[in-house]
Order: structure tokens, then C-alpha cells, then sequence
């Protein structure tokens, strides 16, 4: 397998953050993986590359692939609606949301508000929540004022995921994490995934005056874990590319494991005019034939981007132990550095 340290470390070195890693799917195979840096800014302590990494709302489109497992099971249909899934909150909640349905929710369409920026009065009652609460979550986010009718317009929403993760519960009687193990991870080999800042390896690091501050583990090393399924996965990059390529194999047109070629199409393509499937955004750049499958997540102190180029059946993945605008950059450099190597 080749190193890409010689790659790394340069951009690394150059940003002075604490560890950068990548990994590199060409036919759909792990074919070239590297880290470098530190576990944490103040310790000697260097990174492996087995080290597990938070990847944020990358795990979006895992939820959404969770979501079509219970679609092929007969479980949902993407058809199926807010208000006859989630029984116990629909008196509670806007009729506004009552017929979203749970593709809308996957897309970014179903009328939710943009919430990258945390909302003042929606975020502190999501922190007063454990994850088991998740159902109480759903509520709170669809008592907000919509801001445009189901289906009419995209407009990103963590929100939308969680209620998604809700009906998950709803639906299986077991947690999204629980369900996300049972269904996605453990089918895959996928043994590093946890939710929430890993316990052990690697830190996050936040930025100020003084430079990175690494951030021990604990719940308030992440976001609420009640927005678990719109970005709280933490996995080592080589498992992180057994997920990326169950994608690749779905998009190219092989028989791909998990589920069928045309669940695999709806997944990966956009409504109407819009440019995000279920979990990607969706772009066909002139670089390359086929579609390009791209996110990019962060928790604030990790950053973390995925990019599949379907018709080259190539991955490229890479991640930070910070969040910066240092180290947003870093990752982007290293993106765009290991991809024209690799397809050139």
C-alpha cells in the first residue's frame, strides 16, 4: 500500500496544525493510506493510521443509507411521512411538518430552517437531551417555523437528520447508534465506528491566541449526541473507506453489497434542480466523466471530507484533528493534491 506522507506532511507543516491523514480508493480498493502530526498539539504523541477521526456530517449519508436498508426491508417507504410515523409528538408539533416526508428530510427539503449555525433557542434544549431522548429532539426542531413548504426548496438541516434518526427509533424500536452498528457498520468489517469524540487516540483541538488546545473526550467534546445522526461518527480512515467503497460499488453499476443498484441510483441523485442526493453533494465537474459524491463535516474541532469520482471508481478521504480556517485549508489542499496524483 503506498504512504502519502511524503503528501501530507509539506501541507501539514505548513498550516502548523496538529495531524492530517488521507486515504486513496482506486477500483474500489484501499490503495494507498497516510498520517502525520500529532494526537495532541501538546504532546509528542504521534498519529497513527489507524487512529480514529471525526468525520461530522459525513455520517449523513450513512444515515440515509441506514434509512434504505429499512426501505428494502419494507419498514418505511421514502414516502413515508412525519406524522404517521412519529404517532406520539404529532399533536405537538407544526402541522406545517405533518406530510414531510422522510426523502425530503434526507435531501434538505422538507421546509426545516438552516441550522449551521446553531439556533439560540433551539440548541440548549437539544444539549438538555441524551441520546436516548431522541423522539423529545424531533419535537423541539419541529416546532420551529418553517421557512418554505415541503419539497419546494433545499435548505441544509441537521434538524431534518435527527427527526430521520426518530423515525429510525420509531420504526425499529431500537436507537439510531444501536441500529447504525447492527445494520451499516458490523455488515461492512467496519470495527473502529463509535459516536461522539473517540475515547482514545486522537483529540479534537480548538483554536485560539495560544494556539490548538486539544480537547479531552467527554459529551461536551462533540456536538449534542442527539444529533447523532446528522454527524457524530468517529472511525479510522481504513474503515471509513470500506464505507466509501460500498458507494463506489453502488454508483459504477456492479452488484453492490447491502442493497440493490436502483436504491443505490435514488440515493445518489438529486430532486428537480437541486445539487444534494440523500447525504452528497452531487457535481459533474469537467475533470472527470460520471458524477463526483462529495460532503465535508466538522464538530468545530475536527474536520473531515469525503469525495467519490464515480466514474473513475476512485475515493479520497481526509481528515484533521482540528477545525480552523488552518485547517480547513490543509484538508482541502491535501484533497485536491492526492486526487490529481492519483488521476493523473
Amino acid at each position: 500500500m503506498c504512504n502519502l506522507n511524503e503528501i501530507l506532511e509539506p501541507i501539514r507543516n505548513e498550516a502548523q496544525i496538529p495531524a492530517l491523514a488521507a486515504a486513496v480508493i482506486q477500483k474500489n480498493k484501499l490503495v494507498a493510506l497516510g498520517a502525520v502530526g500529532k494526537r495532541r498539539a501538546d504532546r509528542d504523541d504521534p498519529i497513527r493510521r489507524d487512529d480514529r477521526f471525526h468525520i461530522g456530517s459525513c455520517t449523513k449519508s450513512m444515515t440515509a443509507t441506514l434509512i434504505a436498508r429499512l426501505v428494502e426491508m419494507d419498514r418505511l417507504d421514502w414516502g413515508s411521512m412525519v406524522a404517521e410515523v412519529l404517532t406520539d409528538i404529532r399533536k405537538s408539533i407544526r402541522r406545517d411538518f405533518w406530510k414531510v416526508t422522510i426523502e425530503q428530510l434526507l435531501t434538505h427539503r422538507s421546509g426545516l430552517p438552516e441550522d449551521r449555525i446553531p439556533h439560540p433557542q433551539v440548541f440548549p434544549k437539544l444539549w438538555s437531551l441524551s441520546a436516548k431522548q431522541r423522539l423529545q429532539a424531533a419535537e423541539v426542531i419541529l416546532q420551529q417555523e418553517p421557512v418554505a413548504k415541503p419539497g419546494e426548496k433545499t435548505v441544509y438541516s441537521n434538524g431534518g437528520y435527527v427527526v430521520a434518526g426518530a423515525i429510525v427509533e420509531a420504526v425499529t424500536g431500537k436507537t439510531w447508534e444501536e441500529w447504525m452498528q447492527e445494520q451499516l457498520f458490523r455488515p461492512l468489517g467496519i470495527k473502529s465506528a463509535g459516536f461522539g469524540a473517540p475515547a482514545t487516540g486522537a483529540w479534537g483541538h480548538r483554536s485560539g491566541a495560544g494556539g490548538y488546545q486539544p480537547v479531552p473526550p467527554s459529551p461536551f467534546a462533540d456536538n449534542p449526541p442527539v444529533l447523532g445522526p446528522a454527524g457524530t461518527v468517529h472511525l479510522s480512515l481504513p474503515d471509513w473507506a470500506r464505507y466509501a467503497i460500498l458507494h463506489l460499488r453502488g454508483a459504477s453499476g456492479e452488484d453492490p453489497p447491502l442493497l440493490r443498484k436502483s436504491t443505490f441510483a435514488r440515493l445518489h441523485t438529486p430532486p428537480d434542480d437541486s445539487a444534494y442526493a440523500m447525504g452528497w453533494g452531487v457535481a459533474k465537474p469537467a475533470w472527470t466523466r460520471g458524477l463526483v459524491l462529495q460532503h465535508a463535516g466538522s464538530n468545530t474541532m475536527w474536520f473531515a471530507q469525503i469525495l467519490l469520482v464515480t466514474g473513475a471508481r476512485a475515493g479520497f478521504l481526509v481528515a484533521a484533528n482540528a477545525a480552523d480556517e488552518k485547517a480547513i485549508d490543509a484538508v482541502r489542499r491535501a484533497m485536491t493534491a492526492i486526487r490529481e496524483k492519483s488521476l493523473q
